[in-house]
């Protein structure tokens, strides 16, 4: 019986102290570790912001060989007339 109150007091006064001490420490760590990712993110996003006066090309078709832009535009048929 004396070993089982000894065996809860120790739980009680060691076992759930460092828990808690290590719990508070992995969460102290992973809060840093988002914090840094989000500051990463925030300053990648101001580098890509777009600066004023500036144009940015987000799709560019691609090219196809057809036979009007071989030709360079639409043909108009017309004669000339003689005066």
């Amino acid at each position: 019986m004396l070993k089982l109150i000894a065996l809860i007091l120790v739980f009680i006064y060691v076992v759930i102290p460092l828990l808690r001490f290590l719990m508070k420490a992995f969460v102290i760590t992973q809060v840093h570790k988002k914090m840094s990712e989000q500051d990463i993110r925030a300053k990648q996003a101001a580098s890509k912001a777009r600066k004023e006066g500036t144009i940015d090309v987000d799709y560019v078709p691609p090219k196809s060989k057809s036979k009007s832009d071989q030709v360079g535009g639409d043909y108009v048929p017309y004669e000339e007339i003689k005066d």
